[in-house]
């Protein structure tokens, strides 16, 4: 762990457009929605992160994994209190059918919403995970939004296809409820090889055959850089949609690390895609 932080330390102090680190929880679900942990406590890192690296840092937590309610609400004070981490983000199970012991995505933001007010805490913020492609996504975040879910960090986009669709829809239903949107923020990463290619969709990432076809066009070598061109190409339409449309849904970007041999392509792609916020 030490020799990873002596490695992200020099690039990220370099990004100056950088406004926080979201540091994931990865695990699996056997047959049996039982979880399997395949890192450690993720706010353990964020302490050590934030030490080194004056930025706000974000911790994910697979809340329904808690043993119950009363076991969620001890980590979120844990989290808050001891810990001394304001920023989280809320994630579900990999079933809609099946039965978590922990709460769901909205009822643990109100959980979170209540020990911000009885602990004086303002700073704050909790967010979510948008699925574009999933049906009624658009309702969904804005059930999170009126839970008090403030940001929303997309699956990995490789196009923009069902991202267009859920803004248009999530900015409808905000304006006909005079409801704040929360930011939707947009999740890229570099793919240097058929590795990552396969990791990223594990992860849920739908990559049409088209782009596909476009990371490995042309020389193997070159996946890294056709696959930052991709990730410019999906944040300039969104840019270009949004401003046509007057939708009125705040945008950011989110740049994922998914494998450790592309770090520097991460920390490149985010060097570009900053100077494309202009």
């Amino acid at each position: 762990m030490e020799g990873l932080l002596a490695k992200l330390e020099p690039p990220l102090r370099r990004l100056h457009r950088l406004s926080a680190i979201n540091v994931p929880e990865v695990l699996d679900e056997n047959h049996m929605g039982q979880p399997f942990y395949r890192t450690t406590d993720p706010r353990h890192f964020a302490t050590l992160l934030r030490e080194r690296i004056p930025r706000d840092v974000i911790v994910n937590k697979v809340v329904v994994h808690s043993a119950s309610r009363g076991a969620f609400v001890r980590w979120a004070r844990d989290t808050i209190v001891k810990q001394s981490i304001r920023n989280m983000v809320l994630v579900g199970g990999a079933s809609s059918i099946r039965k978590y012991p922990g709460p769901g995505v909205v009822e643990a933001a109100g959980m979170i919403s209540h020990l911000y007010r009885s602990l004086a805490v303002h700073e704050g913020t909790v967010g979510s995970i948008a699925i574009p492609s999933r049906p009624h996504e658009a309702e969904r975040l804005f059930t999170k939004t009126l839970s008090g879910i403030r940001f929303a960090t997309t699956q990995i986009l490789f196009d923009t296809d069902s991202l267009k669709g859920l803004l248009t829809e999530y900015d409808v239903l905000c304006r006909e409820f005079e409801v704040s949107p929360l930011t939707v923020i947009i999740s890229l990463a570099p793919v240097s090889d058929i590795h990552d290619l396969e990791f990223v969709r594990w992860l849920g990432a739908e990559v049409p055959d088209v782009v596909e076809e476009s990371l490995f066009s042309r020389d193997p070598e070159a996946a890294k850089d056709n696959s930052i061109d991709i990730a410019l190409r999906v944040w300039k339409e969104t840019v270009s949609f949004v401003r046509k449309n007057g939708i009125k849904v705040p945008m950011g970007l989110n740049i994922e690390q998914v494998s450790h041999h592309n770090l520097d392509a991460a920390v490149e792609m985010a060097e570009r895609l900053s100077g494309a916020l202009g």
